[in-house]
């Protein structure tokens, strides 16, 4: 049965790096029983970002930083294009993936077999959606996409074989170039497909893996149950969940899912323009793969009230890159980005590098083999309050090891995607207090950007729409 072939009870409170273990949730939440989505246990915390189905949405931003490191599977953001495909325990194992394209010995394989002829690894990985952020673009002009907020990114503890593994079996042709991706489920399109270069594949450092376990439980039906590929570094829409198809190529997919999401159209680019001409959406150089530079400010919370005294204060929140390009320094601004101050940083995905190589839940953690930086990191920062309650805000960047910097102006784009404009939390002085706004709140109103808007203020100019003490906007 399946409970044996769960991890041999294994102590993970003396590991030396971060380990997290969920129950998982049992209960179905009435909103999902009235759809297709039936039978998915869900967290009533969870932010619903485009009604109750199909099933997109975000942790609150606090809860998400204050779990750490590793994100409880039930908080971790999801991203269903349609309804959740409906796999009964006592078939996990028979799961079926298919090899095939531009390969000398096409296979199909069960789970139970991947388990038995691959090597098993287990990796903490963060998962980012391309669409993080995208309410500050929507605020601004609304584009092609639903509202996210700053929380949709979480980190959990893979297990898996390593994708290269499954496709070289199969001996690709040296002409291949892509490795097309298909899932069970069936949106509006059709099945959800996209691909991945196959040099990343094979590719340690990248570390692409096809997983069946999340943080130690059989996956969960919204994060891909039974199997789902799991590509560090890369926006979530790459990989697949429910994985059923692997199709080796010498092209870029062709699927209806990879021309048409997954993009950052040039700026001038409008909606009208995007809806009237496909050539935009089939150049390969707007296709988005890796991750772009991001860091977010996490404490103080969106509307917190701080008294003003002569204590320090602690900024607090988190960073990430793609690529596996590890952030090199994270700075904060008090006085609108004319000074900077350096955060520290730590970097909890180092533990399991430190560690070197150890068995967990059924798979080798073997980050120490690898230089790449796959993982969020935390950064904090002490200014005194007297400091904050002179200021106007907050703002974050971040800068990684290749010295690519986070850009102070937005790029809007039609798919309002990878935005990664300065974090800016405004501060508003209320006789002895401070009371803190951020951009927006994921899914109802009340951040600056409402605030600015509604006064009629521009987003996009020099003072992000505020009107500064001599009553002049920026």
């Amino acid at each position: 049965g399946l409970e044996h072939h769960h991890h041999h009870h294994q102590d993970i409170t003396e590991l030396p790096f971060p380990v997290r273990q969920d129950s998982p949730l049992t209960e179905v939440l009435p909103t999902d029983l009235k759809t297709k989505d039936n039978f998915v246990a869900r967290d009533p915390d969870l932010l619903r970002l485009t009604g109750s189905h199909p099933f997109n949405s975000e942790p609150p931003l606090t809860k998400l930083y204050d779990s750490g490191f590793l994100t409880p599977v039930s908080l971790h953001f999801v991203r269903n294009h349609g309804p959740v495909p409906y796999v009964p325990d006592e078939n996990i194992l028979d799961w079926e993936v298919s090899i095939e394209g531009m390969v000398e010995t096409p296979y199909k394989i069960k789970l139970s077999d991947i388990m038995e002829q691959f090597d098993i690894y287990s990796t903490p990985v963060t998962m980012v959606c391309a669409g993080n952020r995208r309410k500050e673009q929507n605020m601004v002009k609304k584009g092609a996409g639903f509202n996210w907020g700053a929380a949709g990114t979480s980190t959990s503890l893979w297990t898996g074989c390593m994708l290269g593994d499954v496709i070289g079996k199969a001996r690709p042709s040296k002409r291949a170039r892509f490795v097309w991706m298909e899932g069970a489920d069936n949106p509006a399109n059709g099945a959800y497909g996209t691909c991945i270069r196959l040099s990343w594949c094979m590719d340690p450092e990248r570390c692409i893996m096809i997983a069946y376990q999340q943080n130690g439980e059989w996956l969960h039906p919204d994060h891909g149950k039974p199997l789902r590929v799991v590509i560090p570094g890369v926006i979530g829409g790459r990989s697949v969940k429910w994985l059923k198809k692997l199709v080796v190529s010498d092209r870029p997919s062709e699927n209806w899912y990879h021309y048409f999401d997954n993009r950052v159209l040039p700026t001038m680019v409008t909606p009208e323009m995007a809806k009237s001409d496909d050539r935009w959406w089939k150049d390969e150089r707007y296709a988005i793969y890796d991750l772009n530079l991001q860091t977010i400010i996490c404490k103080p919370e969106n509307q917190q009230v701080i008294k003003i005294s002569e204590d320090e204060y602690e900024i607090a929140g988190f960073g990430y890159n793609g690529g596996g390009v590890r952030i090199g320094r994270i700075e904060v601004s008090l006085d609108k980005g004319k000074s900077w101050k350096l955060a520290d940083i730590d970097y909890p995905e180092d533990r399991y590098r430190e560690a070197g190589y150890f068995r967990l839940f059924g798979g080798l953690v073997n980050v120490c083999d690898r230089m790449s930086c796959l993982c969020w990191c935390f950064w904090k920062l002490k200014v005194p309050l007297s400091e904050l309650a002179r200021s106007k805000d907050i703002l974050i960047r971040g800068m990684d090891e290749r010295m690519m910097v986070q850009p102070r102006t937005m790029y809007w784009n039609v798919t309002s995607m990878l935005n990664n404009w300065w974090y800016r939390v405004a501060i508003i002085r209320e006789g002895e207090s401070l009371r803190f706004e951020h951009p927006v709140v994921a899914n109802k109103p009340g951040g600056w950007m409402d605030r600015v808007k509604a006064e009629g203020g521009d987003i996009l100019d020099n003072n992000w729409g505020e009107v500064d003490d001599t009553g002049q906007a920026g």
